[in-house]
């Protein structure tokens, strides 16, 4: 059964969640609201955001990132909306973190590591150039965690490549080389 967990949302049309160490940060139409109780109660963490219809959230080191509509990204540091966070990026970048393929440039294989921080449904895709993919290398999902991911490029072309994570409302692009 489902509970609603609202109180102290001043605007409940709510699109990305993410979580930094037990605390919930919920982007919604009316800003960026934090909990630090499981849902049982919600502030709003708005100042300084000019655009409050808040549609992208991300955790990148000890920092919140917010993507507004026609407004652009925002960044706040997590310590000044939460007390006793501890500066400790290996733990909060473990929640969704696309690492950069090893070897770069590849020929033919390459490795893909990657990590979510909730279970959620999960692509890896590779594409070319003009956006075509290529392969997909995952398309599940995944429960929280690390994963590696190997992709062999056998039988095509070289060139510049792009592999794109997606987690939830998460996603994340880095570029490949593929040198024969």
């Amino acid at each position: 059964n489902w509970s609603a967990v609202d109180t102290g949302l001043t605007n409940t049309n709510v699109g990305p969640i993410v979580i930094s160490n037990m605390n919930l940060f919920a982007g919604t139409d009316g800003g960026v609201f934090l909990s630090t109780n499981n849902g049982t109660s919600w502030t709003a963490v708005n100042t300084g955001l000019k655009n409050t219809s808040v549609n992208a959230l991300t955790i990148y080191n000890t920092n919140l990132f917010a993507g507004t509509s026609n407004g652009g990204v925002w960044r706040r540091p997590i310590s000044e909306m939460v007390t006793g966070v501890e500066d400790n990026p290996t733990a909060i970048s473990t929640y969704f973190t696309l690492e950069q393929n090893y070897p770069n440039p590849f020929n033919p294989s390459t490795t893909i590591t990657f990590s979510v921080g909730t279970n959620s449904y999960t692509s890896l895709r590779v594409y070319d150039l003009l956006g075509r993919e290529v392969a997909t290398l995952v398309n599940e999902q995944k429960p929280t965690g690390k994963y590696t991911q190997q992709w062999n490029a056998e039988g095509l072309p070289s060139g510049v490549y792009f592999y794109r994570l997606q987690a939830g409302l998460l996603t994340e692009t880095k570029k490949l080389i593929l040198l024969r």
